[in-house]
């Protein structure tokens, strides 16, 4: 058994009584191996110094959001792996932004089909004027599919950012609805106080801990000495009737009690930024090795005309050579040479190296490494697996995507329209469940990446005839469009005839996959930040 080392406490008891003193010593020994788990023990090397301190999500996250956000930020905009993880995923979650589908339950609305598909279009028709409008942004900088963009990438970038609802009339326009993007860093603690347990990281909670009310400063931190003094803005969370305000855009909750989250590089800033400093440092010494020199040096000792005119006084002059640009020619002086310098680089473990650490910043990010390279040299089997598995967190990234940003900004323009009588909806505001049948929609994103195109489709047509999936599930995800759009431009070029097997929008296979939520009244309170 390994003894425990002693500390003043154990000499000052064995100083007073040596049996108390050694009895102490033998338990203390004893205790530290009886853990059950290893990575618990303190007697190890490599846990001796290891102090994880089982704080709340808060106390770990809080404190260290700024100084993540830097350098999450840093590292895309000066590494080229921090970017690629960044750029894959809202290429693959986000595209040129997701096309909606309304898709209400007739049944519960007690619609006809063509009564149903009339109130689709003409729902999807007011979305569409909206969403395709740069008016749906406050900014009038974005349409919609840009302003997913935007939202998707602030997430991962500072771990989450926010989304305060607008009214703004606008000539010419049917809606006043329009969104304000906010960056993480403006929501912070009023005149930054510490965080407690009613409000923390500028969010508002109640006694059950959900968010009531955001606080919006009027500038960025290292904004504060610029102008005057900070203030603050609050935001309620829900308006009078319950409909949104502002909503709370993040990354995956993996702890309960969370307020705040941490950028998607959190877990790699330290391995993207030694990486970037090794191929820097590589690249340096290939620069200086690729700058050989040439020594001339004429009969006689002469030196050339350009150092003669120098005014370097003489036979003992000497001359400052610096490698600067390769190839360089240096007349030298009698007994001057120039020494070989072979740094060895490119070192033949460079390479290797960086895919290592590219394969441990894949891991750390939810993407395969083949993707976040671009570098597709395994066998045709790696790469489908690479892909595949790729697909499975581009799934969960575009339904938290939808669920957090999409869906309560369409429910938000759709009431506003049925407030305005753009369109009929009888019991809208007065029955919840009445609300969420109308506003049920399928949320459709970018194509799902194939490497081999007929094999897939062999795939879904075989799928299809088990019935277990459907034309339009097949439609959105290797396409990222809607079936019926399809079925109806093949209708009208002629290459499909009115009638024919598969035509009709009712049948088997077709399926309501779409998960709906409650949604707010009539438009309702301004805030403009």
């Amino acid at each position: 058994m390994k003894v425990a080392k002693q500390n003043l406490a154990d000499r000052l008891i064995g100083w007073i009584s040596p049996k108390t003193g050694l009895d102490r010593l033998r338990y203390r020994s004893a205790l530290s191996t009886a853990s059950g788990y290893a990575g618990a023990r303190r007697d190890r090397n490599v846990t001796v110094n290891w102090r994880g301190a089982a704080a709340s999500a808060d106390a770990d996250t809080l404190p260290d959001l700024d100084e993540l956000r830097g350098r999450s930020r840093d590292l895309v905009r000066n590494d080229p792996i921090g970017q690629s993880s960044i750029a894959t995923k809202v290429t693959n979650v986000i595209g040129a932004g997701h096309m909606v589908r309304p898709e209400i339950d007739a049944e519960r609305l007690r619609m006809t089909p063509d009564q149903a598909r009339a109130w689709e279009r003409e729902a999807l028709d007011i979305w569409t004027d909206w969403a395709g409008c740069r008016d749906c942004d406050i900014t009038r900088v974005q349409t919609f599919g840009e302003l997913e963009d935007l939202v998707f990438r602030s997430r991962l970038l500072s771990g989450d950012v926010f989304v305060v609802r607008r009214f703004k009339r606008r000539a010419g326009r049917l809606l006043a609805t329009a969104v304000q993007v906010v960056e993480a860093d403006r929501i912070s603690n009023p005149h930054w106080r510490t965080d407690s347990d009613d409000i923390a990281g500028g969010i508002e909670f109640d006694e059950d801990g959900a968010a009531v009310a955001y606080h919006v400063a009027d500038r960025y931190v290292l904004d504060r000495g610029l102008k005057g003094s900070t203030t603050w803005q609050r935001i309620p969370a829900y308006g009078a009737r319950g409909e949104w305000q502002v909503l709370h855009v993040h990354n995956t909750r993996w702890r309960p009690d969370m307020s705040r989250y941490a950028p998607m590089l959190a877990p790699v800033i330290t391995s993207l930024k030694q990486r970037s400093e090794y191929t820097e440092a590589e690249l340096q010494a290939a620069v200086v090795s690729a700058c050989f020199a040439i020594g001339m040096t004429s009969e006689g000792g002469d030196l050339s005309e350009g150092l003669k005119t120098s005014g370097s006084g003489g036979s003992d002059a000497k001359q400052d050579i610096r490698l600067t640009d390769p190839g360089m020619v240096f007349d030298l002086l009698p007994g001057e040479s120039v020494q070989s310098f072979a740094p060895g680089r490119p070192s033949p473990q460079f390479t290797p190296f960086i895919e290592a650490v590219a394969q441990e910043v894949g891991a750390g990010t939810d993407l395969p490494y083949e993707l976040l390279l671009k570098k597709f040299q395994a066998s045709y089997s790696a790469s489908r697996a690479a892909l595949e598995m790729a697909w499975q967190f581009f799934r969960v990234d575009r339904a938290q995507h939808v669920a957090q940003f999409c869906r309560p900004v369409y429910e938000a323009v759709i009431s506003e329209a049925v407030a305005r009588g753009l369109i009929a909806a009888p019991g809208f505001f007065d029955n919840p469940l009445m609300r969420q049948a109308y506003l049920r929609a399928t949320w459709m994103g970018p194509a799902r990446i194939s490497i081999d195109p007929v094999k897939d489709a062999k795939a879904d047509r075989e799928y299809l005839d088990m019935g277990a999936t459907s034309l339009t599930a097949i439609t959105a995800a290797r396409f990222g469009l809607d079936h019926r759009d399809v079925r109806k431009r093949r209708q009208e070029d002629g290459s499909e005839a009115v009638g024919a097997s598969g035509s009709s929008g009712e049948g088997p296979d077709e399926e309501d996959d779409d998960d709906t939520s409650d949604t707010e009244t009539a438009p309702g309170e301004r805030h403009a930040i």
